[in-house]
């Protein structure tokens, strides 16, 4: 009985008097092969009907994992702050920290690049990055949630952390916000609380593409009373929290900043006995009391650089036509600012989201 010989690199690199290697990179979109010939490989490669060969593509990658690393190339850290530090910040620091291990990992070096440097253009930026072989570029969150970089990123495979770069849109990964503050909001009403307040700077709000409201305002959608609104506001103010406090006196605060927690205890309040307090993203070692959600960011570090590295091993680069956002869940961390059990004479509740 006849048999099918299978189509392989060889059998097209054959038919279009190209090398293997050529064809293999061809087909992985490597921008050092001409768009012509990626074009034309891929043409012939459908006319044959071939299709890679699952068993051998998972022994490549066995055998590559066992090999020792050797430097591949230059991932670049971009930065767009007004300072050339201004992005050594809590999440961004555990960021950096994490993309750099996992970065050397799996053979790569990672740079600093500064697009505020003192005479730093367009042109000059691309030329510098090309002339430091970096392939893959990591964008830093910045402050705000409206900022543009609008340069020739062709060249590169890029991924942003989160929703701070408004243009252009590349591949994202970030903590999912959403379902992190579900899960505190979740936490919080087994412990017993049933005034929850929410307070947050109008541009985290932003910089969290709004979950955060979203998940708070979907959760407390059902609740049987009357909800506290949320406080909003751009840096905080002592007077304007204190008035919301004390007008719809929370049970509970909810913040991304430990300020509050400072005030009200200011205000003779003891924590958790006479009030809870809670961070929707605590920081480790640097907010150690606070109850809250880890946001597992060298966990986001580490699947940022396996996106990565992986657009590049498949020669993806330039601007998506349909950008892609991975989300890591956060973990709940038990602190000291919120009570260890629901209180016993609580009345039963019949309906929460």
């Amino acid at each position: 009985m006849p048999t099918t010989r299978r189509v392989t690199l060889s059998t097209i690199a054959d038919a279009l008097n190209l090398h293997h290697t050529t064809v293999s990179r061809a087909l992985k979109n490597n921008s050092r092969i001409p768009e012509v010939t990626r074009r034309l490989v891929k043409a012939k490669a459908k006319e044959l009907g071939y299709a890679p060969d699952p068993v051998l593509s998972s022994l490549i990658a066995y055998r590559s994992s066992q090999l020792r690393v050797s430097y591949k190339a230059t991932l670049g850290w971009i930065t767009n702050h007004p300072t050339r530090d201004g992005w050594r910040e809590y999440e961004k620091i555990a960021y950096f920290r994490g993309v750099k291990m996992r970065a050397i990992e799996l053979g790569y070096e990672l740079e600093e690049f500064w697009l505020g440097a003192p005479g730093m253009t367009q042109a000059r930026a691309i030329q510098i990055l090309q002339a430091r072989n970096i392939r893959g570029l990591f964008f830093v969150p910045e402050h705000g949630s409206h900022s543009q970089l609008l340069l020739d990123w062709s060249r590169f495979s890029s991924l942003t952390f989160g929703h701070t770069l408004a243009r252009p849109i590349f591949h994202s990964v970030d903590t999912d916000h959403y379902r992190s503050f579900a899960l505190l909001m979740k936490r919080l009403k087994q412990l017993g609380y049933r005034r929850l307040g929410f307070a947050i700077w109008s541009i985290v709000q932003d910089t969290t593409d709004r979950n955060w409201t979203a998940a708070f305002y979907a959760h407390q959608a059902c609740a049987p009373q009357k909800q506290v609104p949320v406080f909003i506001d751009k840096p905080w103010r002592i007077e304007e929290f204190r008035a919301w406090f004390e007008k719809y006196r929370p049970d509970v605060v909810i913040s991304h900043d430990e300020t509050l927690l400072g005030w009200i205890e200011s205000w003779g309040l003891k924590v958790p006995e006479d009030v809870g307090f809670v961070l929707a993203a605590r920081h480790g070692e640097a907010q150690p009391r606070c109850s809250g959600i880890d946001e597992n960011s060298a966990k986001v570090a580490e699947v940022a650089v396996n996106v990565l590295v992986d657009m590049i091993n498949r020669g993806e680069s330039g601007i998506p036509r349909i950008p892609i956002s991975t989300l890591v869940e956060g973990t709940w961390f038990d602190g000291k600012t919120l009570r260890s059990e629901a209180p016993a004479a609580l009345p039963e509740v019949s309906s929460f989201c």
